[in-house]
């Protein structure tokens, strides 16, 4: 299978692990509500003729119940049975709309995790670049706002793969759209910007480490197999950009030596792309 064709499939993951979801809900408190007007009988009585519902007429009036919709034409016996129609249509209500608002959120954290994805991905064409386009002439202090706010994006994604565990099943068919490649691009280009270039040029150590942590966040987020290490790490990354440029490096024994200490992160992201369908030449 073309990896086209399997990132075609890893789409269709996301809405349908959600859906089935969502129905799993609704079907298991219609199922439970049937089993209470079905462990007596009497309890449903048909208003017209008030003989007792058989059994596709429980399912029917368990249904039309909990989705408000009413008795269906069929009436309760007794007060007891009354309070429980009534109570079956106000579980309904509420798990309809919870269900309703969790859809909502779920779509809504997606949406939230492209725009980080295209956010990183406008920074430039490869992590060299990202952090040659930061340069002012002075320092690069210019990637400080968009690291800052890309930050702030990871935190909240972070959060977003705890509470919504379906979330974790969303994917991409373009790499500068999904938030697994943005993740180990921005890697990288922190990995340049903390070690590949001197100190006295570098981003505020405070924007970086914040970058860093939610990074790190995200990875203690996602479940374990996703960002299992691998046995590569990601490769080092180029500082060719900075160099045509005349922007200041450091010598590329001494970053190597640096990004080497950080080889079990590099090793998780590698593994999280790999688990996504995705490669080194994706970032």
């Amino acid at each position: 299978m073309s990896l086209i064709n399997s990132h075609r499939l890893m789409i269709m993951a996301g809405p349908l692990v959600l859906t089935i979801t969502v129905a799993t809900w609704l079907s298991l408190l219609w199922a439970g509500w049937f089993l209470v007007f079905w462990s007596y009988p009497p309890s449903l009585l048909s208003s017209s003729t008030e003989a007792v519902a058989d059994f596709s007429d429980r399912i029917y009036f368990v249904g039309y119940t909990i989705f408000t919709l009413g008795n269906g034409d069929f009436s309760p016996s007794g007060g007891s049975w009354q309070v429980a129609t009534a109570l079956a249509s106000g579980t309904g209500l509420f798990t309809a709309t919870l269900a309703i608002t969790y859809l909502i959120s779920v779509i809504s954290a997606a949406v939230s995790a492209r725009a980080f994805a295209a956010e990183v991905r406008g920074l430039g064409n490869t992590p060299a670049e990202a952090v040659a386009a930061g340069w002012d002439g002075n320092s690069y202090s210019g990637l400080s706002l968009p690291l800052n706010s890309i930050a702030s994006q990871l935190t909240k994604l972070s959060q977003q793969y705890l509470a919504y565990p379906v979330f974790q099943y969303f994917h991409s068919d373009e790499a500068g759209k999904s938030p697994i490649v943005g993740l180990a691009r921005l890697d990288q280009v922190l990995m340049i910007a903390a070690h590949g270039v001197p100190d006295r040029f570098r981003p505020p150590e405070v924007i970086l480490n914040s970058a860093r942590s939610a990074i790190v966040n995200v990875l203690e987020a996602l479940p374990k197999h996703f960002t299992k290490p691998v046995g590569a790490p990601l490769p080092i990354p180029s500082l060719d950009a900075l160099r045509s440029r005349g922007q200041p490096v450091v010598p590329e024994d001494e970053f190597a030596i640096e990004v080497g200490s950080e080889q079990d992160r590099r090793k998780r992201l590698h593994g999280l792309l790999i688990a996504h369908g995705w490669g080194v030449e994706d970032i």
